[in-house]
């Protein structure tokens, strides 16, 4: 099992609790748009699933349509480059919410779950998954949306981005991603779709997950994550 089955499974623990709190968020926002499916070759009910891309066979190249008949001809096409992977991302940008928040990169936690940053006025991106901007899978940002000693976080009004909004993603390389909102929806924590989100498959997706819903102060813990799903600008 490789490190992202791994976490698909266990990253649900991070996101189930939230951080400490001293905010009360009211119902849960209403979904909009229509998520953008994501495509998988494996069968997701099988964490130990792994995908295996073997090359062609010489026998299979002289049998393709336009391949070379002669029999003493031993010239193979040359192999695609493949795709140099995106930089590490630094910031975040919201324009319709006002919102610039360094993003740190994030891991596993001991226990198993995700990463989340302490500090609330930055985001965490899943680095074990996809950069955002990789030719396919979904890229996973998360943070807190608030804490009882730091107030409000960065992904405060994450629940009310709507279909169309910008996001803005800049790397460390200077480079700036541009993604458009296609979708939003609330979960209750216990049923976010871990497998659907944290995947390499796929057209390329970039997702925002906080906290969202009733806030239990006995659990110390809300009820939902409310899920941002964005597309490159240009799909």
């Amino acid at each position: 099992m490789d490190r992202l089955s791994l976490a698909s499974v266990a990253v649900g623990a991070a996101l189930l609790v939230g951080a400490p709190v001293a905010w009360q968020v009211s119902q849960p926002a209403d979904d909009v748009g229509e998520v953008p499916t994501a495509t998988t070759s494996v069968d997701a009910s099988d964490a130990s699933s792994e995908v295996v891309l073997a090359p062609p066979s010489a026998d299979e190249l002289d049998n393709e349509p336009g391949a070379a008949t002669d029999d003493t001809t031993d010239v193979q096409p040359e192999p695609a480059p493949a795709p140099t992977p995106p930089a590490p991302p630094r910031q975040l940008n919201l324009p319709s919410l006002g919102v610039q928040a360094p993003i740190v990169d994030v891991g596993l936690e001991d226990s198993g779950g995700m990463e989340i940053p302490e500090d609330i006025s930055t985001v965490g991106w899943y680095e074990l998954g996809v950069a955002p901007g990789s030719a396919s899978g979904t890229a996973v940002i998360s943070g807190h949306v608030d804490s009882r000693e730091q107030g409000r976080g960065a992904l405060w009004d994450l629940r009310t981005m709507d279909v169309d909004d910008s996001v803005e993603v800049e790397h460390a390389d200077g480079t700036v991603g541009e993604w458009r909102v296609v979708a939003r929806r609330t979960y209750p924590k216990e049923e976010l779709p871990i497998r659907d989100i944290f995947t390499r498959f796929g057209d390329p997706r970039l997702v925002l997950i906080t906290c969202d819903g009733e806030f239990d102060p006995v659990a110390r813990r809300y009820a939902d994550n409310v899920v941002i799903y964005a597309v490159p600008a240009d799909a």
